[in-house]
């Protein structure tokens, strides 16, 4: 018997032509897949500007466009805003004819925009794109509103005062962000900051930055600058805030040369004064004495219409005043003695000279020096090297005062009165002991003329101060050793300084007074 082997499966004709149409199918589904609809993610839109959603399609080529359409999906449903059709042109809903439109519509941009954006208009938007033979495709994009703050710079509620307690300076707000403004102070100063938000209606943020700080006067003028970020503004907000620090007055003078002398003219001095609130009142006055004639006093100036004085020195002060205090500065005024290349004026000669232009050169040769004043004498170079001339001067003085007694003490010591004495031979030396006298002849020759009457003045001699022995010779008889027998013979023998001295006789001896 044939074995007959088993059929095998087949796929009738009529399921060929269907896995065919499958086929096919797939192929045109897959080109369409291939294009998109390209929109954003997100947009942000500022209350109340307008906003654009972009809409971008790429269509396949098997393809056709019959329309575009822009839909909202609502709690209440699904709402058609704008339709473009290749063919018929555009469509608006009633509702947004007037904030809706396609800014250049093609089957490549169904790009529109929304005008006057509002908190209502939060949500999501669908760009729809229906094509044949496939149908619709779609891509969406979330709209968010943006609130761009309100921001402003408040001053603190009391001023500033100098050296004060720490205080409100000023605060920076942001008002009614959405979301959340970031806000911050900038400053050189050393103070700090406070933050406080708190929420408002509709989602939005209001921010308050507090700046305190110690209030001092070196910070006047300077500045504090509010700064706020936020998406909603394209850069940086800043306001600027200029420190308003009131102090009393800073009192300061100008025309300290410290360099016064007596007779200088053109002296004036100015007082300055910085001060917030401006400075009011200006005062001068002097501190040890009554104000000097020939002052000029013009609000903050002092001036002298008239040369300087050596009365004139004295503790002058200017006071100033604003709304704040009182402040004062001095004006040491010392003057001195005028240089030495400039002539002094002299209050005192003018006193000497006669009014009637008849004194004599001995009162105008007097006139020219004055008296002393009770001033004090300056400390300067001139002084020293007079002071050292004139210790110099008594030094050597002094030297020649002591040279002298001492030359004088030693021509002293040979000084006196002399007399001459009478010698006696060997046979006279038994005799009794006779008085040394001189007998009155022999004084001729010490005392001059015999004619000279009064008082007997010593005769000078050229010789010299010796006088050699005048005797009378005697007869010479028998020499038998030394002086013969009986002989007598006298010497007279006087030394006399070259200093004439008088001598009164008394009896036979003369005496020195």
């Amino acid at each position: 018997m044939e074995k007959t082997s088993p059929l095998r499966g087949t796929l009738p004709s009529n399921g060929l032509r269907l896995l065919t149409s499958l086929l096919t199918l797939y192929g045109l589904t897959t080109g369409v897949s291939s294009n998109h609809v390209i929109v954003p993610e997100k947009v942000n839109a500022v209350l109340g500007k307008n906003i654009t959603l972009g809409c971008r399609i790429e269509v396949g080529s098997n393809l056709s466009l019959t329309q575009i359409s822009w839909e909202r999906r609502l709690s209440s449903g699904t709402i058609t805003l704008a339709v473009f059709n290749p063919k018929y042109g555009t469509s608006f809903s009633q509702e947004y004819a007037q904030r809706v439109s396609f800014v250049s519509p093609s089957i490549q941009d169904a790009t529109i925009t929304l005008k006057e954006v509002g908190f209502a208009d939060i949500g999501s938007y669908t760009c729809k794109v229906a094509t044949f033979p496939l149908g619709n495709t779609q891509a969406s994009t979330f709209v968010n509103v943006l609130v761009e703050p309100k921001v402003y710079v408040s001053a603190g509620p009391t001023a500033l005062l100098d050296g004060g307690n720490e205080s409100l300076v000023a605060t920076c707000i942001a008002e009614r962000g959405r979301p959340a403004a970031e806000v911050f102070w900038e400053t050189e100063l050393y103070g700090r900051s406070e933050k406080e938000s708190h929420d408002e209606p509709n989602s939005t943020t209001t921010t308050h930055v507090r700046y305190m700080w110690q209030p001092q006067s070196y910070a006047q003028g300077k500045t504090l600058t509010c700064v706020v970020r936020h998406p909603a503004l394209q850069t940086e907000f800043r306001i600027p805030y200029i420190l308003n620090v009131q102090f009393a007055p800073m009192v300061s003078i100008i025309g300290l040369n410290k360099n016064w002398y007596v007779g200088q003219e053109n002296v004036k001095f100015t007082c300055g004064a910085k001060a917030n609130p401006p400075a009011r009142h200006f005062t001068w006055i002097r501190l040890d004495g009554l104000m000097p004639e020939g002052v000029e006093i013009s609000n903050n100036s002092f001036a002298f219409t008239r040369p300087l004085e050596r009365n004139d020195s004295g503790v002058y002060r200017c006071e100033v005043m604003n709304d704040i205090g009182l402040r004062s500065q001095n004006v040491n005024l010392w003057v001195q003695d005028p240089p030495p290349t400039t002539a002094a004026p002299s209050t005192t000669a003018s006193l000497l000279h006669d009014t009637s232009g008849t004194g004599t050169a001995l009162d105008q040769k007097r006139a020219l020096f004055t008296s002393p004043t009770l001033a004090s004498l300056p400390d300067s170079s001139l002084g020293t090297i007079v002071g050292g001339a004139v210790g110099g001067v008594l030094f050597l003085i002094l030297l020649l005062i002591l040279g002298g007694a001492c030359f004088m003490r030693q021509r002293r010591t040979f000084r006196g009165d002399y007399y001459t004495k009478q010698y006696l031979g060997p046979s006279d030396m038994q005799k009794e002991s006779q008085l040394d006298v001189l007998q009155p002849h022999e004084l001729q020759e010490v005392y001059g003329d015999k004619t000279s009457k009064g008082s007997q003045e010593l005769k000078p001699k050229l010789g010299g101060d010796i006088i050699y022995p005048d005797y009378t010779p005697e007869p010479r008889t028998g020499l038998t050793g030394g002086m013969p027998t009986g002989a007598s013979r006298r010497e007279t023998t006087t030394l006399i300084t070259t200093t004439p001295k008088t001598c009164t006789p008394v009896g036979l001896l003369c005496t020195a007074p």
